[in-house]
Protein backbone atom coordinates (compact mmCIF):
# COMPACT_ATOMS: atom_id res chain seq x y z
CA UNK A 1 0.00 0.00 0.00
CA UNK A 2 2.76 2.46 0.86
CA UNK A 3 4.47 1.87 -2.64
CA UNK A 4 0.75 2.97 -4.12
CA UNK A 5 0.29 5.75 -2.45
CA UNK A 6 4.05 7.02 -2.74
CA UNK A 7 3.23 6.58 -6.87
CA UNK A 8 0.05 7.92 -7.10
CA UNK A 9 1.20 11.29 -4.59
CA UNK A 10 3.97 11.81 -7.62
CA UNK A 11 2.08 11.49 -10.79
CA UNK A 12 -0.38 14.12 -9.05
CA UNK A 13 1.29 16.49 -7.56
CA UNK A 14 1.99 18.54 -10.29
CA UNK A 15 -1.71 18.74 -10.88
CA UNK A 16 -2.04 20.54 -7.61
CA UNK A 17 -1.80 23.85 -7.90
CA UNK A 18 -5.32 25.13 -6.60
CA UNK A 19 -5.47 27.28 -3.12
CA UNK A 20 -5.55 25.18 0.23
CA UNK A 21 -9.08 23.61 0.94
CA UNK A 22 -10.40 21.80 3.87
CA UNK A 23 -10.58 17.70 3.02
CA UNK A 24 -13.52 17.32 4.85
CA UNK A 25 -16.59 19.32 6.50
CA UNK A 26 -15.08 21.04 9.89
CA UNK A 27 -17.55 24.78 9.98
CA UNK A 28 -21.11 25.59 10.75
CA UNK A 29 -23.24 26.25 14.17
CA UNK A 30 -22.22 27.05 17.30
CA UNK A 31 -18.17 26.86 18.35
CA UNK A 32 -17.63 23.19 19.69
CA UNK A 33 -14.48 24.46 21.83
CA UNK A 34 -15.07 26.78 24.97
CA UNK A 35 -11.78 26.46 27.56
CA UNK A 36 -12.43 28.28 30.10
CA UNK A 37 -10.35 25.89 32.36
CA UNK A 38 -7.33 27.43 30.27
CA UNK A 39 -7.20 30.51 32.10
CA UNK A 40 -8.02 29.07 35.45
CA UNK A 41 -4.54 26.94 35.47
CA UNK A 42 -3.07 30.00 33.54
CA UNK A 43 -0.98 27.70 31.13
CA UNK A 44 -1.95 26.62 27.01
CA UNK A 45 -0.78 22.52 26.56
CA UNK A 46 0.36 22.30 22.76
CA UNK A 47 1.70 19.40 20.80
CA UNK A 48 2.79 18.61 17.42
CA UNK A 49 2.86 15.57 15.75
CA UNK A 50 3.46 14.51 12.25
CA UNK A 51 0.84 11.85 11.09
CA UNK A 52 2.70 9.77 8.43
CA UNK A 53 0.21 10.15 5.59
CA UNK A 54 1.34 6.58 3.81
CA UNK A 55 0.60 3.86 7.16
CA UNK A 56 -2.87 3.86 6.70
CA UNK A 57 -3.40 0.14 7.98
CA UNK A 58 -2.25 1.51 11.43
CA UNK A 59 -3.41 4.55 11.40
CA UNK A 60 -6.95 4.05 13.57
CA UNK A 61 -4.89 2.34 16.51
CA UNK A 62 -2.23 5.29 15.94
CA UNK A 63 -4.90 8.21 15.82
CA UNK A 64 -6.37 6.40 19.18
CA UNK A 65 -3.13 6.54 20.95
CA UNK A 66 -2.77 10.64 20.29
CA UNK A 67 -6.30 10.85 21.00
CA UNK A 68 -5.62 9.07 24.45
CA UNK A 69 -2.49 11.21 25.20
CA UNK A 70 -4.47 14.12 24.68
CA UNK A 71 -7.20 13.76 26.48
CA UNK A 72 -5.30 12.79 29.88
CA UNK A 73 -2.98 15.67 29.43
CA UNK A 74 -4.98 17.42 28.43
CA UNK A 75 -3.66 18.93 25.25
CA UNK A 76 -5.47 22.25 24.13
CA UNK A 77 -3.91 22.91 20.60
CA UNK A 78 -2.59 20.00 18.42
CA UNK A 79 -0.44 21.23 15.35
CA UNK A 80 -1.19 18.54 12.85
CA UNK A 81 1.27 17.71 9.67
CA UNK A 82 0.57 14.64 6.88
CA UNK A 83 -2.77 14.59 7.71
CA UNK A 84 -4.67 12.93 4.47
CA UNK A 85 -7.55 12.15 2.73
CA UNK A 86 -9.39 10.86 -0.48
CA UNK A 87 -10.07 7.49 -1.42
CA UNK A 88 -6.86 5.86 -1.75
CA UNK A 89 -6.32 6.97 2.10
CA UNK A 90 -9.72 5.05 2.87
CA UNK A 91 -10.85 8.31 4.77
CA UNK A 92 -11.90 11.97 4.23
CA UNK A 93 -10.05 13.55 6.81
CA UNK A 94 -7.37 11.91 8.99
CA UNK A 95 -7.50 14.93 10.90
CA UNK A 96 -11.32 14.65 10.94
CA UNK A 97 -11.09 11.07 12.28
CA UNK A 98 -8.75 12.48 15.10
CA UNK A 99 -11.65 14.92 16.04
CA UNK A 100 -14.23 12.21 16.20
CA UNK A 101 -11.99 9.89 18.35
CA UNK A 102 -11.41 13.08 20.62
CA UNK A 103 -14.81 13.41 21.23
CA UNK A 104 -15.31 9.89 22.10
CA UNK A 105 -13.35 11.04 24.58
CA UNK A 106 -15.84 13.67 25.64
CA UNK A 107 -13.22 16.31 24.47
CA UNK A 108 -14.25 18.91 22.04
CA UNK A 109 -11.98 20.23 19.71
CA UNK A 110 -12.52 22.91 16.32
CA UNK A 111 -10.51 21.94 13.97
CA UNK A 112 -9.25 23.65 10.85
CA UNK A 113 -7.58 21.87 8.05
CA UNK A 114 -5.72 23.42 5.32
CA UNK A 115 -4.92 21.48 2.16
CA UNK A 116 -1.18 21.12 0.43
CA UNK A 117 -0.74 18.96 -2.08
CA UNK A 118 -2.44 16.08 -3.75
CA UNK A 119 -5.76 15.59 -5.90
CA UNK A 120 -8.54 16.05 -3.53
CA UNK A 121 -11.27 13.27 -3.35
CA UNK A 122 -8.68 10.65 -4.67
CA UNK A 123 -5.16 11.58 -2.29
CA UNK A 124 -4.73 15.36 -0.40
CA UNK A 125 -1.89 15.66 2.23
CA UNK A 126 -2.42 18.51 4.21
CA UNK A 127 -1.94 20.34 7.74
CA UNK A 128 -4.04 20.92 10.39
CA UNK A 129 -5.17 22.34 13.71
CA UNK A 130 -7.10 21.28 16.63
CA UNK A 131 -8.29 23.79 19.15
CA UNK A 132 -10.45 22.80 22.60
CA UNK A 133 -10.74 27.24 22.39
CA UNK A 134 -12.50 28.46 19.69
CA UNK A 135 -11.13 29.63 16.48
CA UNK A 136 -12.27 32.83 16.21
CA UNK A 137 -10.51 33.50 12.67
CA UNK A 138 -8.30 31.62 10.25
CA UNK A 139 -5.97 32.01 7.31
CA UNK A 140 -3.19 29.76 5.36
CA UNK A 141 -0.32 31.26 2.88
CA UNK A 142 0.68 28.74 0.31
CA UNK A 143 4.86 28.37 0.25
CA UNK A 144 7.27 28.08 -2.77
CA UNK A 145 7.21 25.14 -4.13
CA UNK A 146 10.25 22.49 -3.84
CA UNK A 147 11.50 19.71 -5.63
CA UNK A 148 11.24 17.17 -3.31
CA UNK A 149 10.96 13.52 -5.12
CA UNK A 150 12.27 12.45 -8.14
CA UNK A 151 10.12 10.28 -10.65
CA UNK A 152 11.70 8.55 -13.82
CA UNK A 153 14.00 11.64 -13.99
CA UNK A 154 11.69 14.09 -13.41
CA UNK A 155 11.73 16.52 -10.29
CA UNK A 156 8.49 16.78 -8.93
CA UNK A 157 7.82 20.09 -7.34
CA UNK A 158 5.37 19.56 -4.03
CA UNK A 159 3.49 22.60 -2.36
CA UNK A 160 3.65 22.76 1.76
CA UNK A 161 1.86 25.93 3.67
CA UNK A 162 1.59 27.69 6.73
CA UNK A 163 -1.64 28.43 8.29
CA UNK A 164 -3.17 30.43 11.30
CA UNK A 165 -5.48 29.74 13.94
CA UNK A 166 -6.23 33.02 15.93
CA UNK A 167 -7.76 30.98 18.90
CA UNK A 168 -10.40 32.67 21.93
CA UNK A 169 -9.12 32.05 25.39
CA UNK A 170 -11.80 32.69 27.82
CA UNK A 171 -10.49 35.30 30.24
CA UNK A 172 -7.04 35.49 28.69
CA UNK A 173 -7.71 37.34 25.15
CA UNK A 174 -7.21 36.05 21.43
CA UNK A 175 -3.99 34.16 20.68
CA UNK A 176 -2.28 33.33 17.13
CA UNK A 177 -1.43 29.91 16.25
CA UNK A 178 0.77 29.08 13.14
CA UNK A 179 1.65 24.82 12.15
CA UNK A 180 3.47 24.90 8.93
CA UNK A 181 5.31 21.86 7.48
CA UNK A 182 8.72 22.82 5.40
CA UNK A 183 10.16 20.99 2.54
CA UNK A 184 12.02 17.61 2.92
CA UNK A 185 14.94 16.86 0.52
CA UNK A 186 15.25 19.97 -1.24
CA UNK A 187 17.88 22.51 -1.57
CA UNK A 188 19.04 25.29 0.32
CA UNK A 189 17.53 27.35 -1.76
CA UNK A 190 14.24 26.07 -2.10
CA UNK A 191 14.14 25.92 1.72
CA UNK A 192 15.42 29.22 2.01
CA UNK A 193 12.63 30.68 -0.20
CA UNK A 194 9.80 29.23 2.27
CA UNK A 195 11.68 30.44 4.65
CA UNK A 196 10.98 34.00 2.99
CA UNK A 197 7.54 33.59 2.43
CA UNK A 198 7.32 31.91 5.76
CA UNK A 199 8.87 34.49 8.29
CA UNK A 200 7.59 37.47 6.78
CA UNK A 201 3.54 36.48 6.48
CA UNK A 202 3.65 35.49 10.61
CA UNK A 203 5.27 39.25 10.77
CA UNK A 204 2.65 40.68 8.57
CA UNK A 205 -0.39 38.99 10.39
CA UNK A 206 0.82 40.30 13.85
CA UNK A 207 0.59 43.66 12.74
CA UNK A 208 -2.96 43.05 12.42
CA UNK A 209 -3.21 41.44 15.53
CA UNK A 210 -1.74 43.17 18.30
CA UNK A 211 -1.66 41.27 21.62
CA UNK A 212 -0.13 40.40 24.89
CA UNK A 213 -0.10 36.97 24.45
CA UNK A 214 2.35 34.66 23.07
CA UNK A 215 2.60 33.62 19.65
CA UNK A 216 3.13 30.11 18.56
CA UNK A 217 4.89 28.67 15.57
CA UNK A 218 5.35 25.29 15.20
CA UNK A 219 5.47 21.98 13.11
CA UNK A 220 7.85 19.97 10.72
CA UNK A 221 10.53 22.32 9.67
CA UNK A 222 12.95 19.66 8.71
CA UNK A 223 15.71 21.73 10.00
CA UNK A 224 18.29 20.15 12.25
CA UNK A 225 21.05 22.10 13.80
CA UNK A 226 23.84 19.72 13.35
CA UNK A 227 23.26 18.37 9.76
CA UNK A 228 25.44 19.26 7.34
CA UNK A 229 24.93 17.45 4.39
CA UNK A 230 23.96 18.22 1.34
CA UNK A 231 24.09 21.40 3.24
CA UNK A 232 24.51 23.63 6.62
CA UNK A 233 20.61 23.86 8.22
CA UNK A 234 21.89 25.61 11.68
CA UNK A 235 21.30 29.07 9.42
CA UNK A 236 17.88 28.15 8.76
CA UNK A 237 17.13 27.38 12.11
CA UNK A 238 19.12 30.50 13.43
CA UNK A 239 16.63 32.98 11.12
CA UNK A 240 13.81 31.69 13.00
CA UNK A 241 15.06 32.44 15.85
CA UNK A 242 16.65 35.84 14.89
CA UNK A 243 13.01 36.39 14.18
CA UNK A 244 11.69 36.95 17.82
CA UNK A 245 11.04 33.02 18.38
CA UNK A 246 11.94 31.25 21.31
CA UNK A 247 12.81 27.48 21.19
CA UNK A 248 10.37 26.30 23.49
CA UNK A 249 11.70 23.05 24.59
CA UNK A 250 15.31 24.20 24.28
CA UNK A 251 14.47 26.89 27.06
CA UNK A 252 16.93 26.12 30.09
CA UNK A 253 18.08 23.06 27.95
CA UNK A 254 22.05 23.37 25.90
CA UNK A 255 21.20 23.42 22.08
CA UNK A 256 24.23 21.61 21.86
CA UNK A 257 23.13 18.74 23.67
CA UNK A 258 20.26 18.08 21.93
CA UNK A 259 20.19 15.37 19.65
CA UNK A 260 23.67 15.92 18.70
CA UNK A 261 24.86 12.19 17.59
CA UNK A 262 23.32 11.15 14.36
CA UNK A 263 24.04 7.62 15.30
CA UNK A 264 22.35 7.67 18.72
CA UNK A 265 19.03 8.93 19.36
CA UNK A 266 17.97 10.35 22.78
CA UNK A 267 15.33 11.40 24.34
CA UNK A 268 15.50 14.98 22.43
CA UNK A 269 15.32 13.90 19.07
CA UNK A 270 11.91 13.47 17.11
CA UNK A 271 13.29 11.17 14.12
CA UNK A 272 15.01 7.99 13.94
CA UNK A 273 12.71 7.29 17.50
CA UNK A 274 10.07 5.52 15.98
CA UNK A 275 9.59 1.47 15.07
CA UNK A 276 8.40 3.01 11.91
CA UNK A 277 11.47 4.35 10.84
CA UNK A 278 14.60 2.30 12.63
CA UNK A 279 17.52 2.75 11.36
CA UNK A 280 17.46 6.76 10.13
CA UNK A 281 19.52 8.79 11.48
CA UNK A 282 18.49 10.76 14.76
CA UNK A 283 17.66 14.21 14.21
CA UNK A 284 15.77 16.96 15.80
CA UNK A 285 13.38 18.74 13.44
CA UNK A 286 10.13 19.25 15.17
CA UNK A 287 9.69 22.57 16.88
CA UNK A 288 7.28 24.68 18.75
CA UNK A 289 8.45 28.25 19.22
CA UNK A 290 6.87 30.86 20.87
CA UNK A 291 7.87 34.84 21.28
CA UNK A 292 6.63 36.85 24.23
CA UNK A 293 6.87 34.82 26.65
CA UNK A 294 8.90 34.14 30.03
CA UNK A 295 7.75 30.77 31.31
CA UNK A 296 7.86 27.43 29.24
CA UNK A 297 6.47 25.33 33.06
CA UNK A 298 7.07 22.10 31.03
CA UNK A 299 8.36 20.37 27.30
CA UNK A 300 9.08 17.39 26.88
CA UNK A 301 9.12 14.95 23.33
CA UNK A 302 6.65 12.33 23.44
CA UNK A 303 6.12 9.15 21.26
CA UNK A 304 9.74 8.74 20.94
CA UNK A 305 8.70 4.56 21.02
CA UNK A 306 12.48 3.23 20.99
CA UNK A 307 13.82 5.52 23.89
CA UNK A 308 10.95 4.67 25.91
CA UNK A 309 9.59 1.26 25.08
CA UNK A 310 6.64 2.67 27.19
CA UNK A 311 4.99 5.40 24.52
CA UNK A 312 3.20 4.30 21.89
CA UNK A 313 4.30 4.33 18.63
CA UNK A 314 2.10 6.99 16.67
CA UNK A 315 4.46 7.78 13.42
CA UNK A 316 8.01 8.29 12.20
CA UNK A 317 8.01 11.33 14.24
CA UNK A 318 7.91 11.84 17.88
CA UNK A 319 5.99 14.50 19.18
CA UNK A 320 6.96 17.68 20.86
CA UNK A 321 4.81 18.81 23.66
CA UNK A 322 4.84 22.15 25.84
CA UNK A 323 2.84 23.69 28.08
CA UNK A 324 2.99 27.69 27.73
CA UNK A 325 2.56 30.46 30.70
CA UNK A 326 -0.17 32.79 29.68
CA UNK A 327 0.58 36.73 30.77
Amino acid sequence: MRNILFVVILSIAALSGCAGQPLGKEDGGEPLAQCTDVANRKHLNILSINLLFSEIETRDQRLEAIAEFAAKTPVDIILLQEVVGGTLAHTANSALDLQGKLSAKMRDYELYTAFETGLPGLLAVANAVLSRCEIDFKISKRLPRASELEFQGHDIKLSRNVMMARINIPGSGKMNIYNTHLCAKCSADELSAQLDVLLPFVEKVETFFPQDNPVILGGDFNIDRFRTDPFEERPFYDRVIEAGFTDAYAQNRSLENLCADTGQADKHCTVGVSNLDVGDAARRIDYIFVNKTKDVSESRVVFNTLIDPNQPTVSDHAGVFISVALP
